[in-house]
């Protein structure tokens, strides 16, 4: 699963845009502020390729540890997140400057939000704070009791025939390996997806 690769030939081409329109290539300081869309895309960039590095490590090491059948149940699955992942962050109704910022921020975190999927394959442990919200929302904020709290965190918005079939294959891990009950997980699923 090398999504770098397709990425960098994206960013290739805008970056040979930058200099043919006269912007200089030169090494960016992304501990600084930077203030043009240039230097933040760059930045972007480099963020995005150690985020993507560390889910390809990820993804290799969980996928060494599970059995044949479902091993082949997690290369599917990571095939549709990508799927999802290009389609939802692909962006093209934007025009302007900010569309490829855009693009890498939705980037980072459906990546950033995968890793601790696969991290969560790996250990059992989930990262992504849902369970936590829930409980928040049951116990502090509502007079509502744990299933209603999982409802209303965990919504019920339909974000596309990639995101279920990814959602939903995700799922049938979560539940092979820790039991996690499938509308619970679906609603982790959304809790998880950023909106842009």
């Amino acid at each position: 699963m090398q999504l770098l690769e397709v990425t960098k030939k994206v960013f290739a081409v805008l970056s040979v845009v930058f200099i043919s329109t006269g912007v200089a290539s030169a090494e960016v300081d992304c501990s600084a502020v930077s203030s043009t869309n240039p230097d933040i895309i760059s930045c972007s960039q480099k963020s995005f390729e150690k985020i993507d590095k560390v889910l390809n490590e990820q993804y290799k090491a969980l996928s060494a540890e599970l059995d044949s059948a479902t091993r082949a149940a997690l290369l599917s699955t990571q095939k549709k997140w990508i799927t999802l992942r290009g389609e939802y962050c692909k962006n093209d109704d934007e025009e302007g400057g900010e569309s490829p910022i855009e693009q890498l921020s939705c980037k980072k975190q459906l990546t950033s939000f995968r890793v601790a999927e696969l991290v969560y394959l790996r250990t059992g442990v989930i990262g992504d704070g849902f369970y936590k919200a829930v409980s928040l929302v049951n116990e502090k904020a509502t007079a509502m009791n744990y299933p209603e709290a999982l409802k209303f965190v965990g919504g019920n918005e339909d974000f596309g025939p990639a995101w279920k079939e990814y959602a939903e294959e995700n799922c049938a891990i979560t539940t092979r390996l820790f039991g996690e009950a499938k509308d619970r997980c679906m609603g982790r699923m959304r809790f998880q997806i950023p909106i842009f």
